[in-house]
This record gives C-alpha cells, sequence and structure tokens, in this order.
C-alpha cells in the first residue's frame, strides 16, 4: 500500500489451487485473490479483526501475498464463508484508512512545528544582527 491508503476487495477465488488442508482431515483452503498485495499493518490489522469476529461462519484465515487462504470443511457454505471475510476485510479497510488519516495528521503537526522552529531560528539570527556589544 506504500504510504497511501488504498482499499483492498475480494476479487476472486484461484480454483487451481484449492487443496486439502495439511493440518485436518476433511479441511480445504481456499485461495480467496486480493485486488492488491496487503502490506504488513493491514495483515496485522486483518488478523485482530479475525480475531475478534465471534461469527459462527468465521473460518481460519490467513494472507499469502494477495490471497487470504481459508480452512473450510466439506460441509460449510462457502458463500456464508465469503460473506462473513469480505465483513472482516471491510472492517480491516476501514481501520487502516484511520491509521493512514491519524498518520497524515502527525505528519502535517509535524511540517508546522519544524516550520515554526525554522521561524523562530530565522527570526534570532535576524536578531542578533541587531545586538549592541
Amino acid at each position: 500500500m506504500n504510504g497511501e491508503s488504498q482499499e483492498i476487495k475480494i476479487v476472486g477465488v484461484d480454483k487451481e489451487t484449492i487443496k486439502v488442508s495439511s493440518d485436518k482431515e476433511d479441511y480445504w483452503l481456499i485461495p480467496f485473490k486480493l485486488s492488491l498485495i496487503p502490506d504488513r499493518s493491514w495483515q496485522k490489522r486483518f488478523y485482530e479483526v479475525q480475531q475478534k469476529n465471534s461469527d459462527t461462519m468465521k473460518r481460519k484465515a490467513t494472507v499469502v501475498e494477495n490471497f487470504i487462504n481459508v480452512e473450510v470443511c466439506s460441509t460449510d457454505d462457502l458463500q456464508k464463508v465469503l460473506d462473513v471475510l469480505k465483513i472482516e476485510v471491510a472492517e480491516t479497510n476501514v481501520l487502516c484508512e484511520e491509521d493512514h488519516q491519524k498518520k497524515i495528521k502527525i505528519r502535517r503537526e509535524l511540517e508546522e512545528f519544524q516550520q515554526k522552529q525554522r521561524d523562530a531560528t530565522l527570526r534570532f539570527k535576524d536578531d542578533s544582527d541587531n545586538l549592541v556589544f
């Protein structure tokens, strides 16, 4: 995301890489493709959102490159799993946008502070020219 806030969306499934889970019998990993490769802060926020979610259709999900690999069982309704995942992605986007706006505000405040320091330094330099020794 490179310093810009960009919304990430689920854009599909990579059908060719659906595979049986190595962790559990009767489970599969479904790779949901994302519109962008999320940065680490987005991935961290997604993990936090996932941990707080208590929906019964929430499934174990991990972000790898531009995919969210979701562990599903053979009896799961894939549409319901996707619907929950889309909500988690949307919540993550909101949190990341809030973080981005905070960073912009802090950067602006820092620039204003630095300008005040430069102005004061310049004023002291100018005033020092008028000192009588």
